[in-house]
């Protein structure tokens, strides 16, 4: 079922501008931010260029999940008013998670391949020195991670409250992503999904002690069993939706 969907969706993506603005998005913001940073390697530390880069994709990312997941609601919508959804044999809960799952996937690899670009740029186009690759990884992946129950809310959000609302939702998203660097969410980030990925620069920040980067570690485990539970509730809320909220 998974592969019928992968398909689907691939065919649906060449015929529209998603494709292009992956694309463009995984080549340009990592060459720009590379290049302004790589240009001030003397004035910020490589720990800075880094966290800097997370809270830009972490600010990005929220309104950017919400505008295509609405992208593919709205066309879901025209295709004879969720007949893809609706009149299908198999549980709606779980057309609508492959879709999501094809399209986080490529959110995925675009983190990852612009964490990747940022690093080859910054390493070999202006030789900045003092960055883990290893730990560079391993922060991408947690970034991509994190989006995947943003995916799930900007979706519940259009069949809740429509295209309005889960945009919304992103704006809003952003806004708070921001907010989770500061000491303003020192205590419950945990309990807000927009500020699970902006605080991954605890990572990168020096003069965090190994105690609390290890309790931010276990935090981060403790997340991702918060995000299998949740998944699974909001697609059996996907698998009961009888049509588009007016």
């Amino acid at each position: 079922m998974l592969k019928r969907i992968f398909y689907a969706e691939s065919i649906k993506l060449h015929r529209s501008t998603l494709l292009w603005l992956h694309i463009i998005a995984l080549i340009i913001f990592p060459v720009l931010f590379g290049c302004y940073y790589g240009s001030r390697k003397n004035l910020s530390s490589s720990e800075n260029m880094i966290s800097m880069f997370i809270t830009f994709l972490a600010l990005a990312s929220p309104l950017v999940i919400n505008i295509i997941v609405c992208m593919v609601y709205d066309r879901e919508g025209k295709a004879g008013n969720f007949k893809n959804w609706l009149t299908e044999p198999m549980d709606k809960g779980k057309i609508v998670m492959g879709q999501l799952i094809y399209y986080w996937l490529l959110y995925a690899i675009e983190i990852i391949g612009m964490n990747l670009i940022y690093y080859l740029t910054l390493t070999f186009g202006f030789k900045v020195v003092g960055i883990s690759f290893i730990k560079l990884l391993f922060t991408s992946i947690a970034l991509a991670l994190f989006g995947l129950l943003q995916y799930e809310l900007a979706e519940l959000f259009a069949m809740k409250w429509n295209i309005g609302g889960s945009l919304v939702l992103g704006f809003f998203g952003s806004i708070i992503s921001i907010l989770g660097v500061t000491s303003l969410f020192d205590f419950f980030w945990p309990f807000i999904p927009w500020a699970w990925q902006s605080r991954l620069i605890i990572f990168w920040l020096p003069n965090i002690s190994i105690a609390y980067q290890k309790m931010a570690v276990l935090t981060y485990i403790f997340l991702i069993l918060v995000t299998i539970v949740l998944s699974l509730i909001i697609t059996r809320y996907f698998n009961h939706w009888q049509g588009k909220t007016e």
